[in-house]
């Protein structure tokens, strides 16, 4: 069943072309660097000043300047290993607050951003951002594509709950947890997806730790879409 008036506006809303990084294929995360310079208000030019010896500075600039801001389709270029170690080494001198240690691998590598469009309640129902509250977060690459929904609930405040977008009723979302989105009111829910005989669905408010049915949200609704919640976890500042 879809419900095109309500996909449209998803698709015009969040739809995204940040899906993966554009340096996913170069082997060096140049956002993973910029996000760092900003956290510690450092430059390169300091991280090379104080890296390598005076007589080399000049060539490292060349160097890094290639390595991080060559065209997506050139040729690889040896030592990203290598800057990513010694990037790694400088900033991990200047961590604060109980930071994350920073190992070479945070600037290698694909990385995949999704956005968070929206959030839910203590009532189990979501909503949808405007388009200026939409965040991007860092995930992994097997889940570019995908959106995340953040929590307002006081047991999982601060959780981001990730389901791929979907504009018809998912078979795979029945009898699990995740979204759907009532075809009468409109209303998203997060929950239980329960099917019933008669094509309808109820959404189950389910404990966590026995799976029980705690209470029913919604009962015998038509679903406009629906998908299942396929990982959630609580990020940090790095991955935003």
């Amino acid at each position: 069943m879809i419900n095109k008036k309500t996909t449209n506006k998803f698709d015009l809303m969040y739809k995204t072309d940040k899906g993966m990084t554009a340096d996913n294929d170069h082997g060096f995360r140049k956002e993973g660097l910029e996000f760092l310079k900003k956290r510690y208000s450092k430059t390169t030019d300091d991280f090379i000043k104080d890296t390598y010896p005076k007589k080399d500075q000049a060539n490292m600039r060349v160097k890094i300047s290639r390595l991080i801001n060559k065209p997506k389709d050139a040729p690889g270029y040896f030592g990203a290993l290598e800057l990513a170690r010694d990037l790694a080494k400088y900033f991990n001198k200047h961590l604060v607050n109980g930071d994350y240690h920073i190992h070479p691998n945070y600037f290698l590598g694909k990385a995949a951003y999704i956005p968070v469009v929206g959030t839910s309640y203590g009532n189990a129902q979501i909503r949808l951002f405007k388009r200026t509250e939409v965040k991007t977060m860092a995930v992994p690459s097997r889940y570019v594509g995908y959106h995340g929904i953040s929590s307002q609930n006081a047991l999982s405040r601060g959780m981001i709950r990730l389901y791929k977008p979907r504009n018809f009723v998912y078979p795979g979302a029945d009898n699990r947890f995740g979204i759907a989105q009532d075809k009468k009111s409109k209303i998203i829910w997060v929950g239980g997806i329960e099917p019933k005989s008669n094509g309808n669905y109820d959404i189950l408010d389910k404990s966590a730790s026995t799976g029980k049915t705690i209470a029913i949200l919604a009962e015998d609704i038509q679903l406009s879409w629906s998908s299942r919640i396929e990982q959630a976890s609580f990020p940090t500042y790095w991955d935003y």
